[in-house]
């Protein structure tokens, strides 16, 4: 009867193979809304919630190690 094309956030977290609720939260923080009263979210939305970033300040680079000075030659 109803031929709507979507995905819930079960077979959502299914694919990616994350928990319910880090995909709940992750469609969350993206902002992105369902497209039915049914929960039944564009497929878009998958792609949009593989790699979220995570929550908090990103971590500093690690600088690289300075270059050794050379030794002057003894005489």
């Amino acid at each position: 009867m109803n031929n709507m094309e979507g995905l819930t956030i079960a077979e959502m977290a299914e694919m990616l193979g994350i928990p319910y609720e880090t995909a709940k939260v992750r469609l969350f923080r993206a902002g992105i809304k369902p497209v039915t009263k049914d929960a039944l979210y564009d497929k878009s939305a998958l792609e949009a919630i593989r790699n979220v970033p995570g929550k908090g300040r990103p971590k500093k680079a690690k600088p690289e190690a300075p270059a050794k000075a050379a030794k002057p030659a003894k005489k």
